[in-house]
């Protein structure tokens, strides 16, 4: 069960990280279990949890299952439970603050 969690991470270019262990990054911040081992993005994951997720720098993606939304600085995006993904298609970094809220799945 999660109550709340704050992260702040950096996302690095996706030219930086293809081809990383995605299995090794999910684990280091505990969410071994959230990869979607049916996709063949290894990024691709589902929380159980209302997440909002705020641009601090830079730029991402945001890559649902009904396509993909462009997110810059300071923007904010909240999820509940979907299946997604993040990419980086510019040259330099982006930094996100993501807070999650433990919540019942999205059926």
């Amino acid at each position: 069960e999660v109550g709340s969690i704050l992260r702040i991470v950096e996302f690095p270019p996706d030219s930086m990280w293809k081809g990383a262990d995605a299995a090794k990054a999910f684990e280091s911040i505990g969410a071994g279990h959230a990869p979607d081992k049916t996709s063949d993005d290894p990024m691709r994951h589902k929380t159980s949890t209302i997440d909002y997720i705020i641009v601090l720098k830079g730029e991402i993606f945001a890559i649902l299952d009904t396509g993909e939304t462009l997110l810059k600085t300071g923007d904010i995006l909240v999820q509940r439970g979907t299946v997604h993904s993040w990419s980086v298609r510019t040259k330099v970094p982006c930094l996100v603050a993501a807070i999650l809220i433990g919540a019942e799945p999205h059926p």
